[in-house]
């Protein structure tokens, strides 16, 4: 005879919440960097060495871009992952139900 299987919707749902954290976390961080670096403007100036250090090929412009983009993509990723945490527990709830009424 196989062994029962048991989900622990409850704990799944948990985790959900605390994925779903970790995702507002991230984002409340890249929020408080963009406002916080939105702030200072330019500070580089407008001279040659302050453009090559902003729009150089690895230059400050680019690579805030790329940072901001990889930090968004992560609070997306969690985002993604809580839901399909929550998904999961619909799922298996619906399961459990539709298995005890053809028991009856």
């Amino acid at each position: 005879m196989a062994d029962r299987l048991t989900a622990y919707t409850d704990l799944l749902r948990t985790a959900a919440g605390k994925t779903a954290a970790v995702r507002d976390g991230i984002q409340q961080v890249v929020n408080t960097l963009v406002s916080s670096s939105d702030s200072r403007g330019e500070p580089w100036g407008d001279d040659s060495l302050g453009n090559q250090f902003a729009n150089g090929a690895n230059g400050y412009l680019t690579s805030k871009t790329n940072i901001l983009e990889g930090a968004n993509n992560m609070s997306g990723t969690f985002g993604n992952f809580s839901q399909g945490q929550l998904d999961a527990v619909t799922e298996l709830t619906n399961m459990d139900h539709g298995n005890a009424a053809g028991l009856e």
